[in-house]
């Protein structure tokens, strides 16, 4: 009897301090489940320059394109050095498995490759109009360019021939494109906040809608999309159902690191996910419109809450 008792007397003993160490570990569990994304600037401002495309290599290192003529290399710690120059608008851009960077020329109609030192070479000189985002098949090594001038997706061979892809009518100025882990496009319009889906046989259909105007470019990390909307100054977190959520901003323009609706953003644009991490880079247009003067541009990091 008194064997029975002390073996009960231990298990309530148990049970309560389970339920104990429960109670305590609840409210941690849920501040780690509640984080928020967070932004913070990785550079400062950067003078005379628009806002391009953004990618990012296996190594960590963020290249970062200014409409211009140039494109950084950007370190993790936030080193900035001209990576290449002699581009014509450089806008969209990706980095293929050998680690070249694919440069998409808006204003000269072609693509330059850049090898891991900088030297440039012609890719594609003649078939694109106005391109603009890149994404690269990791199966085959075929590049898919958006033609913002014509509204179309144009195919490129890994030896730089052309052949169209995909034409719409929901296309309206297709600025960033991205595969999925399933090997389907998904591009963002510049002129309005519809998000599309292509598939294998380049069939569009929409997928989204985001915000209230215009967006930029679009990265994917494991499950999901995160989005730039450029002209609405937010950034926006997309699931493979179509739901569409804002994670930072609040639709007024400004530079200010925080997180969620206390962050404030400047024309969003380029956009790149860490492969390894929870973090994505993106370069912001820093003036109080596009057409003012001078041109300044920052690139900033957002920190992603935890995993879901």
């Amino acid at each position: 009897m008194m064997d029975s008792i002390r073996s009960l007397t231990g298990t309530i003993r148990v049970t309560t301090k389970r339920a104990l160490l429960l109670v305590l570990l609840l409210p941690l569990a849920t501040v780690t489940a509640g984080v928020q994304p967070k932004i913070r600037s990785l550079t400062g401002i950067i003078e005379g320059h628009q806002v391009g495309g953004v990618t990012i290599d296996l190594i960590g290192n963020i290249y970062v394109a200014d409409f211009g003529d140039l494109v950084w290399k950007i370190t993790p710690e936030g080193k900035r050095d001209v990576f290449a120059s002699g581009f014509y608008g450089a806008s969209g851009n990706a980095v293929d498995h050998e680690g070249n960077l694919l440069q998409a020329n808006f204003y000269g109609d072609s693509i330059t490759k850049v090898d891991r030192n900088g030297r440039t070479q012609p890719f594609v000189t003649s078939g694109l109009s106005g391109p603009v985002g890149i994404a690269i098949d990791p199966e085959t090594g075929d590049v898919y360019v958006v033609n913002c001038r014509n509204n179309s997706i144009a195919k490129v061979t890994p030896d730089g021939a052309v052949s169209s892809f995909a034409k719409s009518e929901f296309f309206n100025c297709p600025n960033g494109i991205s595969f999925d882990r399933e090997g389907n496009l998904y591009v963002v319009n510049f002129r309005d906040n519809k998000m599309l889906k292509i598939d294998r046989k380049g069939s569009v259909s929409l997928f989204a809608t985001i915000s209230e105007k215009g967006l930029g470019h679009l990265c994917f990390n494991k499950d999901r999309f995160y989005v730039t909307a450029y002209n609405s100054h937010e950034i926006y977190e997309v699931t493979l159902d179509g739901a569409a959520k804002r994670i930072l901003g609040n639709g007024q323009r400004g530079i200010v690191d925080g997180a969620g609706e206390k962050a404030r953003l400047s024309f969003p644009n380029g956009i790149a996910c860490n492969p390894w991490a929870r973090q994505l880079y993106i370069n912001e247009y820093v003036n109080d419109s596009t057409s003012s003067l001078p041109r300044r541009a920052i690139v900033r990091e957002i920190i992603l809450g935890a995993d879901k």
